[in-house]
């Protein structure tokens, strides 16, 4: 069996550097119905894949068609995880996402929120391009724990900081974590603006928040 389970596993890591879409989502729900846990298809392949793909386009224009290829059958594999798995522990804490203002890349800011979503956090996702005042107002309403910000342009990495600038402007920047990331941004720049932490891929934004609260 053990044999089996190590195969299929590998299976799956070919299917989604082939982007095979519908192949990936087929071998999810065989090797659940084997007895594969959610955690071991996290842990096993689509953690350290989606981390392979973001090294391998860092820095990159992620609208570029071979990002898109690439993504596509891990996003497709984390919502069949996310819908199949049944033993998914919810947290009480709630985690907001957002690309800032200035910005209409999704695609990191979307793997984010399915991976903070598989793992049982419930999550408030604004989309992209929301301003600093639309992230302020999420706060009040929902009360989350921490707010995770997406840029990948250099020229609304500034929109961070302003988010920042306004939760301490009301009154709210005690009550809520901060974490950013995307591709230009960096640790010192995280340490800079004041934010609670940093997180270079997707896949680490589990460990990150559960650290945080």
């Amino acid at each position: 069996m053990k044999t089996n389970r190590n195969q299929l596993l590998q299976e799956l890591k070919t299917s989604i550097m082939r982007g095979d879409t519908e192949g990936t989502a087929h071998l999810i729900e065989q090797g659940l119905k084997n007895n594969l846990s959610s955690e071991e298809i996290m842990d096993h392949v689509l953690i350290p894949v989606s981390k392979r793909i973001a090294e391998k386009f860092r820095g990159s224009d992620f609208y570029i068609p071979d990002v898109l290829f690439a993504v596509r059958p891990i996003k497709t594999g984390l919502a069949v995880l996310k819908e199949l798995s049944a033993n998914t522990v919810r947290h009480p804490h709630k985690v907001v996402v957002a690309t800032v203002a200035g910005d209409i890349h999704d695609i990191g800011k979307n793997l984010v929120a399915i991976f903070l979503q598989v793992n049982g956090y419930p999550v408030i996702d604004l989309g992209v391009d929301v301003p600093a005042e639309q992230i302020i107002q999420a706060v009040e309403e929902h009360q989350p724990a921490v707010i995770a910000l997406s840029s990948l342009l250099t020229t609304t990495m500034g929109e961070m900081a302003k988010v920042i600038e306004m939760l301490e402007k009301n009154r709210l920047r005690r009550s809520v974590k901060v974490i950013v990331g995307g591709g230009p941004v960096s640790e010192n720049f995280a340490e800079f603006i004041g934010a609670d932490g940093y997180s270079p891929h997707a896949p680490d934004i589990i460990n990150l928040v559960n650290k945080l609260i």
